[in-house]
Formats: structure tokens, sequence, C-alpha cells
């Protein structure tokens, strides 16, 4: 097997102080700097930079679970079916929307939040990485998707992976969104409009008013904002994270009392008979090798093959490091382990049961049950920066408006029923930020093709008109947005629309709630007329 690209330089680390962490590689031509540690760490908390303003790279990527993501979703897998064994257990991202940011029903998730076909790998010890994803498709190149250019011929990987999920369409993109709508609606966009609780590094970085070219300009010199400056700001915000105060670096410093009696026995055990350290090589907790499990069939994913095209690397996926793994709550690059436990009896039994191109060093261990408990209470909790699990700095991040607004938007009170009995769903998952110039509202499961009409009113209501339930004051209603629903015609639950406007940029509408319902001129039923739920549109 080939060496990984950044052993060397691990173990050109003197031996007494090869046990610490050292600090991350950093490529000559994108060096650290405050100003773009600064602006990184703003771009990775800004769910502005998706398209419905509902995902920032911190939402998948989180501190709490140890640089994963705590939420976890059911993807169906190649069968299309849940439950059933191939299911993956991925992160919610957005929507699916056409290249208008309009609603477009998914053929998996229908108008839900698509999900992940793998899960999220924690991005604290991405920095170590010569390449990045769980199949290494972030190469160590970095190339400026705007120009063509490599501008970093090497160590670039966490510059190639930053900027993967904001043209994604699963996670952060409508489809076909290209780099130019990304970065213009950066230049208009108020930094951090939609978060709160802000820490003091991130609210001084925009106090008096900074807008996103003024921090660019303070980054690097003028204010243009382009992706490769977003994946050099992404990528040193990232390598200012160093999750070098565990206990075991502690150890390895010659702290006296850094790991308990269990922890060092965990450790003798990681190192002996649990035959760890093979792959999850210290100080970084892995060998940057990609290895198969034998977790899944081999044709569910292929993993590192669909980069290198190479028939070797079937079914293989990279090592992670080990480092807060106690904090995750996802394991595997599918999901399908939640905790530290079930990892360590996946390898006692040498494996996966799926033999075809399975890595050798897979074998059953002979470790007794109490040395199973050390080596996990090492795993679990000497490894483990606390920094990181106090959310102290650099370890610190705001609270973002996903965190605040449901999944499905403030909706309330009830829909009456169109064609098939479907009541039309009203989709309202977009934050009502000012100046959010991706806002939009819409509606599914109605008739497909009929005519349908947003109403939106400064009041709301509790009645009937007709027998279908109105749930804005109609007579007052200052908005109505008429949409010819798409789906097939005439069908039940086919029809689907939306409505965008932008939102404008005007302080003093700030704690206003406006009330929005969807009306679908339904044949199908002999009133003629059908309604969805009604949404609060909280302005902020």
């Amino acid at each position: 097997m080939r060496s990984p690209s950044f052993l060397p330089f691990l173990l050109a680390v003197p031996l007494a102080a090869q046990g610490a962490l050292p600090p991350p590689p950093v490529p000559p031509q994108n060096p650290i700097t405050p100003g773009k540690a600064i602006l990184g760490k703003l771009l990775f908390w800004e769910e502005q930079m998706s398209s419905n303003n509902r995902v920032a790279c911190g939402t998948c990527h989180t501190f709490a679970a140890g640089g994963g993501d705590l939420r976890r979703a059911v993807h169906p897998g190649p069968d299309g079916v849940t439950p059933s064994p191939d299911d993956k257990f991925g992160s919610p991202g957005i929507p699916r929307a056409d290249a208008g940011n309009e609603y477009q029903p998914d053929v998996r998730f229908g108008f839900g939040a698509q999900v992940t076909p793998r899960s999220s790998p924690s991005f604290l010890t991405a920095a170590w990485f010569p390449e990045l994803f769980w199949d290494g498709r972030a190469r160590t190149a970095f190339v400026d998707p705007q120009t063509g250019q490599t501008t970093i011929p090497n160590g670039g990987a966490l510059e190639s992976q930053a900027l993967g999920p904001i043209l994604a369409g699963d996670e952060m993109a409508h489809d076909a969104r290209t780099w130019a709508q990304a970065t213009q609606k950066l230049v208009s966009s108020r930094p951090m409009a939609l978060a709160t609780n802000l820490p003091p590094d991130m609210a001084a970085a925009i106090a008096n008013g900074a807008s996103y070219p003024d921090l660019f300009a303070a980054a690097f010199g003028t204010p243009e904002i382009t992706a490769q400056r977003i994946a050099y700001a992404l990528a040193t915000y990232q390598r200012t994270l160093v999750p070098d105060q565990t206990p075991w670096d502690r150890f390895q410093r010659s702290v006296p009392g850094a790991l308990s009696p269990q922890q060092q026995n965990g450790m003798n055990v990681f190192n002996g008979p649990g035959r760890c350290n093979l792959c999850h090589v210290p100080p970084l907790f892995s060998d940057g090798q990609f290895r198969n499990l034998g977790l899944r069939p081999v044709a569910e994913d292929v993993g590192r093959q669909a980069v290198t095209n190479n028939p070797a690397d079937r079914g293989r996926f990279k090592v992670p490091s080990l480092r807060n793994a106690g904090l995750r709550t996802s394991f595997m690059h599918n999901g399908q382990f939640t905790a530290v436990n079930q990892v360590f009896g996946f390898y006692l039994n040498g494996g996966g049961p799926f033999p075809d191109n399975k890595d050798p060093l897979l074998l059953p261990l002979q470790v007794p049950p109490q040395a199973a408990n050390d080596l996990i209470a090492f795993v679990t909790t000497a490894l483990t920066d606390p920094r990181i699990a106090a959310g102290q700095p650099p370890f610190d991040r705001p609270v973002l408006a996903s965190q605040r607004i449901p999944p499905g938007g403030f909706q309330y009170g009830i829909g009456s029923a169109g064609s098939g009995g479907r009541v039309p769903t009203m989709l309202a998952e977009v934050p009502a930020n000012l100046g959010n110039v991706d806002f939009k509202a819409g509606v599914a499961n109605a008739r497909g093709g009929a005519p349908g009409t947003l109403a939106v009113s400064v009041f709301p209501a509790n009645t009937q008109i007709q027998g279908v339930n109105v749930l804005v004051e109609v007579f007052t209603t200052p908005a109505l947005f008429w949409r010819q629903l798409g789906g097939a015609a005439g069908a039940a639950g086919a029809g689907y629309g939306t409505v965008k406007f932008a939102l404008p940029p005007e302080p003093t509408l700030a704690g206003i709630t406006l009330y929005a319902q969807w009306f679908v001129w339904d044949a199908g039923v002999p009133v003629g007329l059908c309604s969805s739920r009604g949404a609060e549109l909280r302005l902020f």
C-alpha cells in the first residue's frame, strides 16, 4: 500500500513530541491571516450561502457532533425503498428546486429535504488529510472552478472540498446553480443576517455595518467575491481549528494524571490486541488510506473506485480520524452505527460480512469484555478535546436560523381537501429575512395543472367560504399571486407551484408578521376550490 502524502510531514516531527498533534500543513499559496480566518468563520456559519437560506457548512458539520451532523435522516439507497437493508443515513439538505430556484419534485424525496447518500464526515481534522470526502474526490491540487487554473498544486484538498457543497443540488443549491449566482448573492447579503448569539470575534468583524465586499477587501485587498476566495477563506478558518488539547495529547506532553488508569489500559488495548493503531495511526488517528471494511455490498457504493477508476479501489472509503469520536452520533460512510460500542462490536467480529475486496487487516479480535470497555473509554474520552465539547473558542459558533425556524416554517390551521381528498401542502421553509433575494413560498400535493393563488395578508383569519377553510383575511389581502400549477393535468396530488419575490432590505419592517395561504381552483371537487394550511411569514 502506498503511504499517504501527509505521513512524511508527521514523521518529520521528533519522536519525543510526535504524540501531540502537530500544526496543520498550510499551502504557501494560501497562508493563514486574521482577515481570511474571520471571513472563513463567517462564511462557514452563513446560511445565505445556500439557495434557500437554511443550510450553512456548519449545519451539517457542527462541534457538538465532533465535527459531523447531529441530525440523522434516511436516504433510501439504490433500491429507492425504505426501510430496507441498503438504507443510508445522511444529512438533510434543501428541497429540490429547478434552475430558476422554483420547487421541483425529487424522485426520492418529493418536496421534502433531500438527504445526502453518505454521512457527514468530521471537518475537525480535515486539514491534515491530502484528499477529502469519503472517496477522496477533493484532490490535493486546487483548481479554481471559475478560471480552470490550478492555483494550489499540492496541499489544497481543504480548498477543493470547501466548494463542493455550495453547488451540490442535494446539499445547498438549486439545480444548475452557478458560481456567478452564488457569489452575487453574497454581494447583496447582510453578513449573518439569519444568525443570533454571534461569538465576539464574529460580532466585531461585522460591526458598523460591514458588508461581504468589505470583508473580502479586508482579507484579500479588493472587494471582489470569487469562488477561489471563498475556498481560501473557508480553508483558512478550518486550519485554525486544531483539536490538540485532548487527554491523550496532554499525556504525550507528560502532563501528570492526563490519562486515567482505565484510559491508559484502553490505549494499550488500542495499540495491542485491538489492532486499532494499524489503521488509526497516532497522532492523527488515521493513516489516510482508503479501505473496504466489508460493511455493505460494493454495488451499493463503489466508493474510491468512482474517483480513480481502479477496480482495486472498489468499496474503499477513507479511514477517518478518531479524534472527537466520542461526540459523534453517526459512524461509517453510510451512517450505519450510532455509537462507538457498536463500531467496536463490528471490528470484534473481523469487520463486515461482504468479502469482495475486503481489507486483509480485518481479522476477528481476541479482546475480553473488560479490555473492550477500557478501549471504548479510551476512544470516547481520551481523544476528545474538551474545548470542542464545551463550545469554547476557537470552537464556538452562532445560533443558526434553522435551529429556530421549524423545518416547514411557521404553519398554522387546517387546509381543505381537493381532488382525491388531497389537502394542498404549503411549502414555507424559507426564512423571511429582510433583504432575502431568494425568498419563495410554494404549494404541492394539489391538482395537476390547476390555477393556484397565494394570498398574503397582514391579518390571519379562521373562517370558511363555501366550506373551504380560509386562514388569511381575504378582504384586507394586500397581495395575490396567481400561478398555473405544474404536474400532470387533472392528476390528484401532482400539482405544484412557486411564488418568488425578494424581501426589501428595510429595517423598519423587522418584527412584522404576514400571513399566507394557497388556494387552488380545483375542478375535481364540487365547490371548485381547496386550500392549504396557513404560514406565518415572520419578517426579521
